[in-house]
């Protein structure tokens, strides 16, 4: 992690119009290809959601605004980001669940333990998020049920909250193609239009080629 010098900094003028803000955040919703995604776990017998989870963690990972958050007053960088995310029990109902980021077997074989005791009860994540709340992580759920067009996160009143937050929908074809909603929700003291939208071409880029992510 390093802190980030405002007087040189590029974001400065947004970061200090944005931050007086008591609802700095915005979400945007777009429709990905997951069709060569979806074949490739297919024919390497993956799972869904962790391998969707690792590829965004990747792909967000390489922009740096997405790595940026507000500690103490200041703007710091962390050099990697790591996922935490919401998932089904037996029980009908979501618990919380993280992953570190590691090379793609190693991340899968960890991430698939702690999810399936998640799942049978086994084992508990956090009550909520801001019992263990960890500046290098970023959120993601997902609502596989429902294709959606737009969705909004329960957020505090904190306009330093700046962690970015993930959605996805059900999938389903359409003309031949495997499609997707899926939002990113971001502070826009330290990520605006631009870098959010690299977020979303990085995203689908590796959603293209798999192969060279998951592997």
């Amino acid at each position: 992690m390093k802190v980030i010098d405002l007087e040189n900094w590029k974001g400065k003028k947004h970061y200090l119009w944005f931050r007086e803000y008591a609802h700095p955040y915005y979400c945007i919703t777009n429709k990905v290809d997951i069709t060569n995604f979806y074949r490739y776990l297919k024919a390497n017998s993956l799972p869904f959601f962790a391998s969707l989870v690792y590829l965004v963690t990747k792909a967000l990972n390489e922009i740096e605004e997405f790595r940026l958050r507000i500690k103490d007053d200041q703007v710091v960088l962390y050099e990697v980001i790591h996922p935490a995310f919401t998932m089904m029990t037996d029980e009908g109902i979501y618990d919380n669940c993280s992953a570190e980021m590691a090379p793609f077997p190693e991340y899968l074989k960890d991430v698939i333990s702690k999810m399936d005791a998640i799942k049978k009860g086994q084992m508990t994540g956090p009550k909520n998020y801001h019992e263990e709340t960890r500046l290098d992580q970023y959120y993601l759920t997902c609502l596989p049920w429902i294709d959606f067009t737009s969705v909004t996160h329960p957020m505090t009143d904190d306009p330093k909250d700046t962690i970015p937050r993930i959605a996805w929908g059900k999938y389903y074809e359409n003309n031949g193609k495997m499609e997707m909603a899926f939002s990113i929700q971001a502070n826009h003291a330290l990520i605006d239009g631009y870098p959010l939208s690299l977020g979303f071409l990085k995203v689908q880029e590796y959603l293209n080629h798999p192969e060279a992510i998951l592997s």
